[in-house]
């Protein structure tokens, strides 16, 4: 019987071309372009789909890769590459020799945007080095109207102007994220804008203004408290809100009032967290039924990060968590806690059936055999969980890792767990054995 020779040289379907572009990373389709013109079609949309500049990244002017490229490109991010100039390594970018005069990164980056880019949806700038961004903001709303979503990086200071310009100069803008970066901010001019309390927000609910979706606030500025007590009602449209720089100023003074539309909460910073800044003032408070039982009726997705000293993970536990999850979270399927309070694992089990990702930042040193037993025991009531990661990432809790024991004869044997993430837990040849089987 013959059969017939496969020919090395049968194209493969553009289907699986497009398939291996959509998870190469963009030194690869930069390479895959030159490959064959089947290559290049299949390669090309995806590689200029994100512009990443510089201000020695690009040999070629912007006009002439607008002209060329400018169609395919929904993305420009403007970030400091840290090599040297004229190097290409560590870079996955179309990169070009250096230009001969480099230009500072607020005439970089309006050079660029002030291009008429069709199909541009978002920009992102980073905090370094530090650039003009009312400049930058002025060429957007000439040029850019159509955009979807802005990131300022290290615009903390000058937050309220910046939000003001993007919500009435760009109608359709969904996510606004303004963050800070103290490299990026001189500290009398952070000083005194970061105390202005008297801000005025009425712009937010004019006709014309952009009806956000996604909002990242700093809540280093003082006003940024100010905002989120009338986010309800300025923001009714608003489904995410990451909430940075948290510190023991801020949380003191924050009252959040979420919408009801939201759906991811997202806060970092040291300072523990309270559901009094929900609205709740004690346990017993009557409004703390109300406050908590918004959230927990509509949150998808809620994550607290920052590193937790024990006394202070365990004052958050009793102000904020044992509050949180004595009512039911029928919705929530990702979680991300900052340290894991064994207590914590009860509540998840009873309160979150609904759970498929669970990421623990820090395993801590409360953590000892009878409490991996705890949390192994609560997290196999979890029906819905796919996705455990837990991490110990500080040197001071070097050895105090969850033990293997959770791993081995509990959640791995649940034959249920699709991404398992451990760091420094230390498995015998047993251990592993026991886990390939």
């Amino acid at each position: 019987m013959h059969t017939k020779a496969h020919n090395a040289h049968t194209p493969l379907p553009r289907e699986v071309l497009l398939l291996i572009c959509q998870v190469s990373d963009r030194r690869t389709l930069n390479r895959l372009q030159h490959v064959s013109a089947e290559w290049r079609f299949v390669s090309l949309p995806l590689l200029w789909k994100t512009v990443e500049i510089g201000d020695w990244e690009y040999k070629a002017s912007a006009p002439s890769i607008h002209s060329t490229y400018g169609s395919m490109v929904r993305k420009i991010e403007y970030r400091r590459h840290q090599r040297r100039r004229g190097t290409s390594a560590g870079t996955s970018s179309p990169v070009f020799a250096p230009t001969a005069e480099p230009k500072t990164k607020t005439e970089v980056a309006c050079e660029w945007l002030s291009l008429p880019w069709g199909n541009l949806r978002c920009v992102e700038i980073g905090a370094w080095p530090p650039y003009n961004i009312g400049r930058v903001q002025a060429v957007l709303s000439e040029n850019c109207k159509h955009i979807r979503t802005l990131v300022f990086e290290g615009a903390a200071a000058a937050w309220v102007d910046t939000l003001q310009r993007a919500v009435s100069a760009h109608p359709g803008l969904q996510g606004l994220h303004i963050t800070e970066d103290s490299r990026a901010l001189m500290p009398p001019v952070a000083d005194v804008l970061y105390k202005r309390l008297q801000t005025h927000f009425g712009f937010m609910a004019q006709p014309t203004a952009a009806k956000l979706t996604s909002l990242t606030v700093p809540c280093v500025v003082e006003s940024a408290g100010q905002l989120l007590g009338q986010l309800a009602r300025l923001l009714p449209t608003l489904v995410s809100l990451d909430l940075r720089q948290v510190d023991a100023s801020s949380a003191n003074r924050l009252v959040i009032s979420p919408p009801l539309g939201l759906k991811d909460l997202r806060i970092s910073g040291r300072h523990p967290l309270s559901m009094r800044m929900f609205g709740a003032h004690s346990p017993d408070a009557q409004s703390n039924c109300s406050a908590v039982s918004q959230l927990a009726a509509g949150l998808k997705s809620l994550s607290v990060s920052g590193s937790r000293s024990e006394e202070a993970a365990q004052r958050e536990f009793e102000q904020f968590w044992s509050v949180a999850f004595q009512h039911k979270w029928p919705s929530l399927n990702k979680l991300v806690v900052p340290v894991a309070r064994p207590e914590l694992g009860f509540l998840l089990s009873s309160s979150c059936l609904a759970l498929r990702h669970l990421h623990i930042l820090q395993a801590g040193s409360s953590i000892n055999p009878q409490h991996n037993n705890q949390w192994a025991a609560a997290i196999v009531k979890l029906p819905e969980l796919r996705h455990l990661d837990i991490a110990s990432s500080n040197n001071e809790y070097e050895g105090c890792s969850l033990s293997s024991k959770l791993v081995t004869g509990f959640v791995w044997n649940a034959h249920w767990i699709h991404t398992l993430y451990l760091s420094r837990l230390i498995l015998t040849a047993d251990h592993i054995e026991h886990l390939a089987r």
